[in-house]
């Protein structure tokens, strides 16, 4: 009897086809994977849902740079289940990781600086990409020639997401908002974090961050969650933390040689890079909302420091900010902290009303927090300064002037809501547009410039009565920016090298709404229209040197001094004054326009069809020099839902890409992500005992230090203070049952 033909004609008629959502956007029929057709869920959001994704060899064109040998880590929100609400955002999605290892062609003499005689278009579309000339018809790589590439992609498996695949269906419901949860899991001590903001290395551990949750620790090389909750051995005491952290050089007082070393005996810092004058290292961190539950809109904050050698607690510090809002991230200088307090403004009753946790206040000021990093400041005080209303960004550089001892910190500020899904509270501000329910939500028309403010930590202040009652110093006077400089770009990243000291160079996702932008092919752009990269470049009048700032390379030249702190000079790693762009290398080189009264700006635009995610900065092997080394970034074809990596020489992104390695699908947009130094990983593993070496005492010995760092301590409670939630799964789970 002849087989039954196969068909290709559609089925129409579903056994399930009616909608997941009822009219007020609720969960009715809960099924795996019919998300909400909104645009956090649609398009190039679409969630990828991968388990586990391993593509070992990926297509390279152009080549590695020789000398890279390491990761770069990087972390997506990604729904594994669809949300409990229609109107879910981007932010509340399951943490992903992936790890994208590196390894260009071996170094065979001294080390090399970037690579800049091969060009590749990051547009290309076809089969076969034209690298310098040549062609590679991508899929067969030449590992000999162009290095070797590896995707690792996995799950963060967070307290939330084990209870909801025992289920097999959410439970958890809006941003941040406890009360929306499913009655399986609301009023029980359960950590709700995602941890799907950032990830960085620390000790052997690869920590995945967001700032509603403590971290959770994974494996650096497979990604298997190691420990959810993880609270630095017991150290810290707080339901929050943080998810940008700052890996630091130790504060003098505390300086000591450190004894971490890479496979090659240079000292390292904690983000897999080497601190420019090889000194130890510290972690800076802090949270807010950080007394009693995560989920209380408290006003405590707290700044820590920890100690990279030791993982010891060096210092706490706990205040009260003047109202509860988000404080995303953080600069530190030698001698202080700066919190970036933004006007989203959390409301305890308008939560448990079902309402959204945040709300925009467009009346209230941005504030930016003073905290003596050290305790350095006679008086110990913690001063808060404000400025007019905006919305903060991320911080490029923070440091003090050398001759003043100002703060100065550098960052975007935009100049109206950047999280429109928060719109304002007519409660809270009466004179806000009342808001149509019928009406969706629509992104803002921003301004988004970098913004320099110069911060005197000694100002006079005063007390200050908060809402909550609680007394606070305040600065006499108001802060405006000393420098707007219009790069209209965010996820501002610099040679973290110089994190504490001043710096000229550095690298934004940026905004150019004059490019073209093919809509019909790839409709809204997913994330924002970040359709360029930018290195920006500060003049040497708005450069603020010392003797020696910029490293001991001895091929590094330091500009002369002049009395009022800043430098005159011109060093090695400043290109002809031009503002330059330009759009693919195939094209002759532009030519220059007009100088920004900042600095230099040199953009790079893939194509109408792409746009990028964040820049992470990846030092020149070898090299001291601030700003030699590579940019590397994901760049997502709207048009085909699919993603390449690209790495760009750092000093010259108008030449283009160097390397491209092609991607066989696209990953949902990322938050952050960092580098790390195969070295470092493998000094960490051998001290840890992770990994055979030396003889059998000296490995049971290492085995047991590794146990003591892996293993976290519990804590019951903060002195004076609520229980602490602790995401143990096994624990959570049982309660849910």
């Amino acid at each position: 009897m002849a087989s039954k033909p196969y068909t290709t004609t559609p089925i129409t008629n579903f056994p399930d086809s009616s909608p997941p959502y009822d009219e007020n956007g609720r969960l009715v029929s809960p099924h795996p994977v019919r998300f909400p057709p909104t645009p956090p869920f649609t398009g190039f959001n679409t969630p990828l849902r991968a388990a586990h994704l391993s593509l070992p060899y990926l297509p390279i064109s152009g080549q590695i740079p020789a000398g890279l040998n390491g990761t770069f880590y990087r972390v997506q929100p990604d729904r594994f289940f669809p949300p409990l609400y229609a109107n879910d955002i981007h932010f509340n999605g399951d943490g992903a990781v992936t790890a994208i290892s590196l390894s260009g062609p071996r170094l065979t003499g001294p080390a090399a600086g970037p690579t800049t005689s091969s060009k590749t278009s990051a547009t290309a579309t076809g089969s076969e990409t034209t690298v310098s000339g040549a062609t590679v018809t991508e899929g067969h790589p030449a590992v000999n020639q162009t290095g070797t590439a590896s995707l690792l992609h996995k799950y963060v498996q967070t307290t939330r997401l084990t209870l909801e695949q025992r289920h097999n269906r959410a439970l958890f419901g809006s941003y941040r908002n406890q009360f929306t949860d499913d009655p399986l899991v609301q009023n029980q001590d359960i950590d709700r974090t995602v941890s799907n903001t950032n990830v960085v290395f620390w000790r052997g551990q690869l920590l995945a961050m967001k700032e509603d949750g403590l971290p959770v620790a994974m494996d650096p090389e497979t990604l298997e969650t190691r420990q959810t909750g993880w609270d630095f051995e017991g150290q810290v005491r707080s339901p929050t933390f943080t998810a940008h952290p700052k890996l630091v050089p130790k504060a003098k007082a505390r300086h000591a040689p450190a004894s971490v070393h890479g496979e090659d005996g240079a000292q390292r810092t904690g983000n897999g890079v080497k601190n420019e004058n090889g000194s130890a290292q510290e972690m800076v961190c802090f949270a807010y909302e950080a007394g009693g539950s995560a989920g209380d809109c408290s006003v405590d904050c707290v700044v820590w420091t920890i100690d990279e050698e030791t993982g010891k607690k060096l210092g706490e510090r706990w205040f009260k900010a003047p109202f509860a809002g988000m404080i995303h991230d953080c600069g530190v200088s030698e001698n202080w902290v700066v919190l970036p307090l933004t006007p989203l403004k959390m409301d305890l009753e308008r939560m448990k009303a079902g309402g959204e946790k945040f709300a925009w206040d467009p009346e209230e000021d941005q504030w930016y927090g003073v905290v003596p990093r050290d305790g350095n400041d006679e008086r110990g005080e913690v001063v808060w300064f404000r400025g007019g209303n905006g919305f903060h960004g991320h911080v490029a550089g923070c440091y003090e002037h050398p001759t003043t001892g100002e703060i100065i910190i550098d960052l975007t500020v935009a100049d109206n809501n950047v999280f429109y899904w928060f719109p304002p509270d007519p409660k809270v501000t009466p004179s806000a547009s009342p808001l149509d329910p019928k009406v969706p939500l629509r992104p803002n028309k921003l301004s988004s410039p970098t913004m320099r403010w110069i911060i005197n930590p000694h100002a006079a202040r005063s007390p200050f009565i908060t809402a909550t009652g609680d007394t606070i110093l305040v600065a006499d006077a108001r802060l405006t920016p000393a420098v707007v400089w219009p790069t209209n770009g965010e996820f501002s990243r610099i040679d973290e090298r110089y994190i504490t000291k001043p710096y000229r160079h550095f690298w934004q996702a940026v905004v150019d709404p004059s490019r073209p932008y093919d809509f019909e092919k790839c409709g809204p752009p997913a994330g924002g229209l970040f359709n360029c990269l930018g290195h920006f470049t500060w003049s040497y009048e708005h450069f603020h040197s010392s003797p020696g700032a910029l490293g001991s390379d001895p091929s590094a030249v330091t500009p002369p001094s002049v009395p009022n702190g800043k430098s005159n000079g011109v060093g090695p790693d400043v290109p002809a004054p031009s503002h330059s762009t330009h759009t693919n290398p195939s094209t002759p080189s532009p030519s220059p326009s007009s100088l920004s009264p900042y600095g230099t700006s040199d953009i790079y635009h893939a194509s109408p069809t792409t746009t990028f995610q964040e820049p992470t900065f990846i030092p020149s092997p070898g090299s001291k020099q601030e700003g030699k080394g590579y940019i590397i970034a994901l760049l997502s074809h709207l048009d085909q839902l699919r993603n390449d990596v690209v790495i760009f020489d750092a000093l010259n992104l108008r030449q283009g890409p160097v390397a491209v390695i092609h991607l066989p699908m696209k990953l949902k947009l990322g938050l952050h992500g960092n580098w790390m130094e195969r070295a470092e990983s493998e000094g960490w593993k051998r001290r840890l005992g992770l990994e055979p070496s030396g003889t059998a005492a000296e490995r049971g010995r290492q085995a047991e230090e590794g146990r003591a760092v892996l293993t976290g301590g519990k804590l019951a409670r903060r002195s004076g203070g609520a229980p602490v939630r602790h995401g143990v799964v096994g624990r959570t789970n049982r309660r849910c049952e």
